[in-house]
């Protein structure tokens, strides 16, 4: 047994526990489509030959081609998917092959300048914002992309994600609309009795910068739920700092970062297999010790269920063989939990579900099931009773803010009617 970095109450608690190895049944791989089984295969980094012999072995049987596109579209892995494809097969392959290795060739391209675009935004909202005195760190994206695969082409660029302290919305509410973002809720013109509602038990606000094509994600807390073991994560003063060229920007510890993207991937029911990349490509360059030192820390922050699931799901879809016998064993409730709904939202799903496919009462019922402590799921209680959506659409004076519960129900049922109203039809999903 490796013990890094552990303080002596980290030590006791590895001394009293017993080690648990890999479960062979928990990392049963399910019966993939061969289409979703070359996915797979280029997700992995860094590509070791196996990794090539495999994606070859998987390119070269009858495929569904534009569901492959689809798929690698859906979860948000062109770049990644694009480079070990033609890494692995090399030359120019010719007939189906050849026309979606071209075609994945430009929708790479095509992201590899948008990630060079979104730098150039990410850097004029940093500064701006640290011209006005906010002090501001970016989560995942772009810093993920240069310090995990060196290469901001490498990764698809998605939203903004910057963290600011809590004290500071509204000043950086002003900034952003300045710069001519707008927000997905006009805290500006909340009450103080709102406003400090919402900052309690939400955790960021959205903002759509329709000239510059980007969305930019305020966080003032790592997840909404203020009493969901993990919130230390974002509230930790140390930090690293990335560097592009001479532009730099101030991220979470790495260590920080990566059981971040664990909890986040987890809440999310791991929908895009984007963020299950990102965190297989960190651990699978870590040694043992790390490892155990990573899943110590885990249990610290009091997220190592969280941290045990990603591991089997690094392993059960990316055939990742790290582990650390610190972890939790497979029948551990919260670890259960965690794995069903990955289920329900990616195989159930078909690798093709939408974030608004997935039924409010399958999330919230997940989310309920996650810790059993009464001021967590209280919280989830509020933010369901006191949505900020009805709010705008029912602007009650402050001193009638209690009488919106009763409003709840109501206000749900109208806004699920005209959700279906305005839906597209669906164009289906992966059979497996």
């Amino acid at each position: 047994m490796y013990c890094v970095g552990l303080g002596s109450g980290g030590l006791k608690n590895v001394r009293q526990r017993q080690h648990y190895s890999p479960d062979p049944v928990q990392d049963q791989r399910p019966g993939f489509p061969p289409e979703l089984t070359l996915l797979l295969s280029c997700l992995r980094w860094p590509q070791r030959s196996q990794d090539i012999e495999r994606i070859r072995a998987a390119a070269s049987i009858r495929l569904d081609w534009p569901l492959f596109l689809r798929l690698s579209l859906h979860h948000r892995v062109v770049p990644l998917v694009t480079h070990n494809l033609h890494a692995a097969l090399g030359g120019s392959p010719s007939g189906d092959l050849g026309d979606v290795l071209a075609e994945l060739k430009q929708l790479s391209t095509s992201s590899a300048h948008r990630a060079l675009r979104c730098l150039a935004e990410l850097r004029r909202v940093v500064q701006e914002l640290q011209s006005r005195g906010i002090v501001v760190r970016v989560l995942k994206g772009l810093p993920l992309a240069q310090s995990v695969f060196g290469d901001l082409g490498l990764r698809s660029a998605g939203d903004i994600d910057l963290l600011i302290d809590e004290g500071a919305i509204l000043e950086t509410d002003r900034t952003l609309r300045e710069l001519g973002y707008s927000g997905s809720v006009q805290v500006q013109r909340f009450s103080p009795r709102r406003l400090q509602f919402y900052r309690a038990h939400w955790k960021d606000v959205v903002y759509d910068g329709a000239g510059t094509g980007f969305e930019v994600d305020i966080h003032w807390r790592c997840f909404r739920n203020s009493a969901m073991p993990g919130t230390g994560l974002c509230a930790t003063p140390a930090g690293e700092t990335v560097s592009f060229g001479g532009f730099r920007v101030q991220t979470l510890p790495r260590t920080e970062s990566l059981l971040y993207l664990c909890v986040h991937g987890t809440l999310d029911g791991w929908l895009y297999l984007k963020s299950l990349a990102d965190v297989a490509a960190q651990v699978s360059a870590m040694s043992g010790p790390e490892l155990d030192n990573l899943a110590a820390q885990a249990e610290r922050y009091g997220i190592l269920p969280e941290f045990t699931a990603t591991m089997v799901l690094v392993r059960r879809y990316l055939g990742m063989d790290n582990w650390s016998a610190l972890l939790l064993p497979a029948g551990n409730r919260a670890v259960r939990g965690i794995l069903r709904y990955s289920d329900r939202v990616l195989v159930d799903g078909g690798f093709l579900a939408e974030r608004d496919s997935i039924p409010i009462g399958s999330t919230l019922a997940f989310e309920l099931g996650l810790r059993p402590a009464l001021r967590y799921r209280f919280e989830l209680l509020l933010r369901v009773l006191f949505r900020v959506r009805m709010w705008e659409t029912v602007p009650l004076p402050d001193f009638l803010f209690g009488l919106y519960p009763l409003l709840s129900p109501f206000e749900w049922a109208i806004h699920r009617l005209r959700l279906r109203w305005e839906k597209p039809a669906s164009s289906g999903t992966l059979a497996t």
